[in-house]
């Protein structure tokens, strides 16, 4: 066998090889660097532009895409905010996004700060490259003018991958963020009208005057769940929302938050909704937006804009509120009844059947004494007729066996604590009190069975401290005479009633006196009230209570001015943010 000797030509040519081999590893190794690098650029950008999306989608209105701009300003700020080495440059101009949103026509706010490009994009159409190529499902990705997208493009100097030609290498990431109603939490929400069909749903009347105010950072907001479609709607109630003829003197108004970047305010309709069904022209009667009020009349505090009748313009609401956020905090359960042919959801969450347990243990008919309840009225005043010079003070659970009612004729009648199950009415008359919880040293419940109701009468006086009120039938009627209401809802957390003053069943009227001396706190639940009339005598009437009624109508003399409190009240889901692309 000969063997072979490599020559000096075999080793030269080795040489070159293994020479382009290092160079092609160093090339690799020097492009593998920089791509990493442009990978973390990615991650890091696109972490900046959710950012932004979410954020400023948040300031978005859900139901007429307004608020574009300031959405614009904040998503930048957070652009600012998050991107780790942006430079000198130019912000957008978000007045770009400034006018009435339309939900075809994408507006752009470019902006630059270096090595950074940005586009703001609002509305983002169901077509724009932002979405991408995912299907379209509406009950996430909403409409256009709830979206906000952010594109942000950034050309990076390659360190290593220049030696060998490749200067630089380009990122680009896209994110859309959009604002949801009928998620999150909730919002404060002072007034719903839950009246699905009709109209005269929200009526002021007379010298009525409403406004639902702020309070901190929570705007006034009204929501409104009828479509105009039904057979009450005609030439004596042609609106859902309605301030009558009376120029001046009368108003239905949602105050924002004060400044220019305070929380905006809302009436939402469903009738605008555009559903099928839906007529959005008995949602409100455009002639109160232009009719103006006497500004003497409004708190100095308040804006301008607001001196008119009907203030703001109602938006649309893509679904009704309907009663499920009361049902769900208080009676949550797999299935419930059709509401006036409204489907209402099914609780999913783990709450318990509080309602329903307080009606199984006390909703026998009069007569039947409940269970562990051995203090009876009768035994006490057996008439059931207090007069002017009788006064009790009694403690502990009590029924009172008082058919068809407990009348109190100028004397007093004070539960110190305890619970009470009522067989028929409470009815003052001239100067009597009645007062329950008068310490309000923990929560308790007063259970009026059948048909009883809660009658005040002339220089009477109410007061509830820390009390539910559940009326099976019953309605109220507290509209007689000077004397003050104090009737505050329960408020430890451990009480399954907590934060609820009242909820009624009845379809009956129920009918309210606006006395300067009164105070109403926590929610007052009557789903089938037609109407609940709030009557202001003189002055103001200042409530914190929430109102989620079938209808409503504020006359008499007076303002009711609603504030809405978030310690007091059951959130209501209005709107939430969610990253969708």
């Amino acid at each position: 066998m000969r063997r072979r000797f490599l020559s000096d030509d075999d080793r030269g040519a080795s040489l070159i090889i293994v020479a382009g081999a290092l160079l092609l590893l160093m090339g690799a190794a020097a492009i593998a660097v920089d791509l990493a690098t442009l990978r973390y650029d990615l991650r890091t950008d696109r972490l900046a532009s959710d950012a932004a999306a979410t954020a400023g989608a948040n300031r978005i209105e859900p139901f007429s895409g307004g608020n574009a701009e300031e959405a614009c300003e904040i998503a930048w700020d957070y652009l600012l905010a998050n991107l780790p080495d942006e430079g000198a440059g130019t912000p957008p101009p978000c007045s770009n996004l400034a006018s009435a949103c339309v939900s075809g026509m994408p507006r752009v706010a470019p902006a630059s700060a270096f090595p950074y490009s940005v586009e703001i994009i609002h509305p983002v159409p169901d077509g724009h490259e932002l979405m991408g190529t995912q299907a379209l499902n509406l009950d996430i990705d909403g409409v256009p003018c709830q979206r906000l997208g952010v594109r942000v493009e950034r050309v990076r100097d390659f360190t290593f991958a220049a030696t060998f030609g490749f200067n630089t290498g380009t990122t680009e990431v896209r994110s859309v963020g959009r604002i949801r109603p009928d998620v999150g939490e909730g919002d404060v929400v002072p007034l719903v009208l839950l009246e699905p069909y009709d109209c005269d749903a929200l009526t002021a009347d007379g010298q009525g005057k409403i406004t639902v105010t702020h309070f901190m950072d929570s705007p006034g907001v009204i929501a409104t769940d009828s479509d105009g479609s039904g057979a009450g709607c005609g030439a004596s109630a042609p609106y859902i929302i309605e301030v009558q003829a009376m120029a001046d003197h009368r108003w239905i108004r949602a105050l924002p938050v004060p400044g220019a970047a305070g929380a905006k305010s809302a009436i939402l309709a469903y009738a605008l909704s555009g559903d099928a069904g839906a007529v959005a022209s008995r949602a409100y009667d455009p002639a109160d937006l232009t009719t103006s009020i006497d500004p003497a009349l409004t708190d100095p505090t308040d804006p301008p804009e607001s001196h008119f009748q009907l203030y703001p313009e109602p938006t649309f609401r893509s679904q009704r509120v309907t009663r499920a956020p009361i049902d769900h905090r208080y009676n949550c359960k797999g299935t419930y009844p059709d509401y006036l042919g409204v489907t209402i959801r099914p609780c999913t969450g783990s709450g318990d059947t509080h309602i329903d347990d307080l009606v199984a243990d006390f909703g026998e008919p009069p007569g039947v004494q409940p269970m562990g309840y051995t203090q009876r009225w009768t035994d006490l005043d057996p008439d059931c007729n207090v007069g002017s010079s009788e006064i009790y003070a009694v403690n502990g659970n009590w029924w009172v066996d008082c058919d068809p009612a407990l009348v109190i004729n100028g004397g007093t009648v004070r539960f110190l604590d305890g619970n009470v199950v009522f067989d028929g009415d409470i009815d003052l008359r001239s100067n009597g009190i009645f007062e329950m919880n008068p310490s309000a040293s923990a929560d308790y419940f007063a259970f009026f069975r059948d048909g009883g109701d809660i009658l005040k009468g002339a220089q009477s006086s109410i007061t509830f401290k820390r009390t539910f009120v559940y009326l099976e039938l019953g309605f109220l009627d507290l509209v007689g005479g000077t004397g003050g209401l104090i009737w505050t809802a329960p408020s430890d957390e451990t009480f399954p009633f907590e934060d609820l003053a009242l909820w009624s069943e009845s379809p009956d009227a129920h009918e309210l006196g606006g006395q300067s001396g009164n105070t109403l706190t926590g929610t007052f639940f009557t789903p089938y009230a037609d109407p609940f009339t709030l009557k202001g005598q003189s002055g103001q009437l200042q409530t914190d209570a929430q109102f989620l009624t079938r209808k409503l109508v504020v006359t008499g003399f007076s303002e009711v001015k609603m504030k809405p409190d978030p310690e007091t009240s059951t959130l209501i889901p209005i709107r939430g943010v969610a990253l969708i692309r």
